[in-house]
């Protein structure tokens, strides 16, 4: 007698929140990898942050099944912002919304993967970012396998972009901060995703790791150095923002002495990357202590 194959959950209902600044060809590329899930969907919302609309245009072009779903909305500029708008546009009914960016897209059928972790009881839980170019470099080394994230491991296996959060994560937490993140009218240019999660998992939310839960990030352009420099110190500033929000005196002397400690291994070692970590060095104390110095 044959063996039976193992059940598959039932389709959980998805909303998907996109912020979109200077959209290109991607995004269809991502509203395209959303067909080839099993997901039901109840809404797709494109949250549109340029004065053009341009997100729109290009999604005039789109006349696949999920062409009824899709709706824009206007944001002004900044990742928190946008995500926030799209969380306001989405109409109840939904178990799960997806939160990727425009230059993102899922890597075959996920489905599986995010529908099991939420009838477990995950309250909001982040999947892994691959780069396009087989040999691309990894943002994150993520883990292998599912793990619970914490206040320790956050910050190594999780990502923005692959972000998976349910209603009653939300109504806990009140949504992204503002002041945080790519765009905000402050100098902490990142961390409004971490800060997220660690909000609710000090309300005692589920939050997990799934590497099921796949998407492909597109090839940015190389930067020069200096602006690569520049962009490092900003995002380091926001990493010190959210530690100083978020973790104990312990914590954010913790984190200063071990930036402190890779800066001196490069200089040891003669690495070129000193000028990079010394950015990273003083981006966090910045953000630490609050002034942009």
């Amino acid at each position: 007698m044959a063996s039976e194959a193992p059940s598959r959950p039932e389709p959980v209902s998805v909303s998907v929140v996109i912020p979109s600044l200077r959209p290109s060809e991607g995004i269809l590329r991502l509203v395209g990898s959303l067909e080839l899930q099993r997901f039901e969907y109840l809404q797709i919302v494109v949250v549109d942050q340029g004065p053009g609309l341009e997100s729109q245009k290009l999604l005039e072009r789109y006349d696949g099944p999920l062409r009824s779903k899709i709706e824009v909305v206007a944001s002004p500029p900044g990742l928190a912002k946008a995500r926030n708008a799209g969380l306001r546009a989405l109409r109840d009914g939904w178990d799960v919304v997806l939160l990727p960016d425009d230059d993102v897209w899922l890597d075959g059928d996920v489905s599986d993967s995010v529908t099991q972790a939420i009838r477990e009881g995950a309250a909001a839980g982040s999947g892994r970012l691959l780069p396009e170019e087989v040999d691309g470099e990894h943002r994150i080394d993520f883990p292998d396998r599912q793990i619970d994230l914490t206040p320790r491991n956050v910050w190594r296996s999780s990502i923005e972009a692959c972000y998976f959060l349910t209603p009653e994560f939300l109504r806990g937490v009140g949504g992204y901060d503002e002041s945080l993140g790519l765009g905000a009218d402050t100098p902490w240019q990142s961390g409004e995703g971490t800060d997220l999660l660690l909000r609710g998992l000090q309300q005692g939310h589920s939050v997990v790791y799934v590497p099921g839960y796949a998407l492909v990030e597109a090839t940015m352009p190389t930067l020069s150095a200096e602006n690569s420099r520049r962009r490092l110190r900003n995002y380091a500033r926001g990493t010190g923002r959210v530690f100083a929000r978020n973790y104990s005196l312990r914590g954010r002397c913790t984190l200063l002495i071990r930036s402190l400690g890779r800066l001196i291994l490069h200089v040891r070692l003669g690495r070129e990357t000193f000028q990079d970590n010394w950015q990273i060095l003083l981006g966090r104390a910045e953000g630490i202590i609050g002034k942009s110095l």
